[in-house]
């Protein structure tokens, strides 16, 4: 196996263990010890030097793990440690794997590709469970065959998920895809046959938390494209452009019901404090808005047990719930989310400069709003700055190449 192979295969399987319910038929703790040790193997014959930023990351989360042992004792053990093996893993991803931006992108298009192998047929009737029969894994809740998720019609419609575990955990793998391309520069793959059959996949996700921050990108994109800074851009399109793009949105929003009367009735049924309200993205907000004012500092570790005491109701809560920026400053507290979300837009900044981190720092919380993201290593990859990475200080005339060094 040749090096480009064997980075892809890794790319491939950090992404796996982040949402592929499949994996799981292994066993979870067995994949993450297993993954783990397969980096720091790689890391022992490959060595690469950590960063004083990389060590400052790891370091903190320990010092925040330590003070939940402290305070809730070994209840809280277990789901620590895993949430630091997850953590070295997207550590070491960023640090053993060349271009991971790029290869992430590649194994994004490819399972694109293999989506609507399935979800085409799919979508004009074909029973593909019935064909797919003798290959079902054994996955609780979902009819998976490895390389696609076949659950039942998702939320009364035929949705593409992938392997993923939901339409909207596809999505928001497919969204960062698109923002890796945006953020290193290659805007003519955006509209290239790997970026339309990223972007039509991600259409067919029909995931509102997607269509959202798709909007966003297709704003950043348009500003960031170089045809925009012609004249003809400056003069015509740009102020055309948020004109057509609003009348755009509009329409969708109102024929689409997954997007304005999903989000409609899930802001109604927050106001009112539903009981139901707490698994959805805004009243599962204000219900976690409660749990960190109680601890805004340091959080409430990994486990969710820790809350129990206080809320018997809270370990079937936290299965249903799928806010993952309050779930994750409830988890780690305001240091936590801080440090994560400090840490993407600075190396974001670094990368592509202070725009395309505004908007990409908006994506992301955008993202996980709708789906628990940090529990897994792809999105925790974002804190970590790759190495030698090109970033692009431009001034309002000219441009630079500045390498970063290691």
């Amino acid at each position: 196996m040749n090096n480009n192979k064997f980075y892809f295969f890794l790319t491939f399987w950090v992404i796996a263990i982040s949402g592929n319910p499949a994996i799981n038929v292994l066993g979870k703790e067995f994949v993450l010890i297993l993954s783990v040790t397969l980096f720091i193997i790689i890391w022992a014959v490959r060595p690469n030097k950590l960063t004083s930023e990389d060590k400052v990351i790891v370091g903190t989360f320990v010092l925040l793990v330590a003070l939940h042992a402290i305070i809730f004792g070994t209840l809280v053990v277990s789901a620590s440690l895993g949430f630091l093996i997850k953590l070295v893993i997207a550590l070491l991803s960023i640090r053993l794997i060349p271009e991971f931006s790029r290869r992430y992108v590649s194994v994004i298009y490819l399972l694109s590709i293999i989506s609507l192998v399935f979800f085409i047929p799919l979508s004009f009737g074909v029973n593909m469970q019935e064909l797919m029969a003798e290959m079902r894994l054994p996955v609780n809740d979902h009819f998976h065959i490895g390389i696609y998720n076949l659950r039942e019609e998702f939320d009364g419609s035929i949705r593409n998920m992938g392997m993923f575990w939901e339409p909207g955990a596809f999505a928001g793998y497919l969204i960062l895809a698109l923002f890796f391309l945006i953020r290193d520069r290659n805007y003519h793959t955006v509209l290239s046959t790997k970026g339309l059959v990223i972007i039509v996949t991600l259409l067919s996700t029909q995931s509102t938390t997607g269509y959202v921050a798709f909007m966003v990108l297709v704003i950043l994109y348009s500003f960031e494209a170089n045809w925009m800074r012609s004249r003809f851009g400056k003069w015509i399109l740009i102020p055309l452009f948020p004109i057509v793009f609003i009348s755009f949105s509009l329409v969708i929003f109102s024929q689409a019901s997954f997007l304005s009367e999903k989000i409609t009735n899930q802001i109604k049924s927050a106001s009112y404090r539903e009981d139901a309200s707490r698994i959805n993205r805004f009243g599962n907000f204000l219900y976690d808005v409660e749990w960190i004012a109680e601890r805004p500092i340091i959080g409430w570790s990994a486990n969710p047990e820790t809350r129990a005491s206080s809320n018997p109701e809270v370990l079937d809560l936290v299965a249903g719930q799928g806010n993952g920026l309050t779930g994750f400053t409830v988890r780690f507290g305001l240091i936590g989310l801080i440090l994560f979300l400090g840490l993407f837009a600075n190396n974001t900044r670094r990368i592509a400069g202070a725009r395309i981190a505004a908007f990409g720092g908006g994506v992301v919380c955008i993202l996980l709003t709708g789906e628990q993201f940090l529990n897994f290593p792809i999105f925790l990859t974002l804190m970590f700055l790759p190495h030698g990475i090109e970033t692009l200080s431009r001034s309002h005339s000219t441009s630079q190449i500045i390498t970063v060094s290691p």
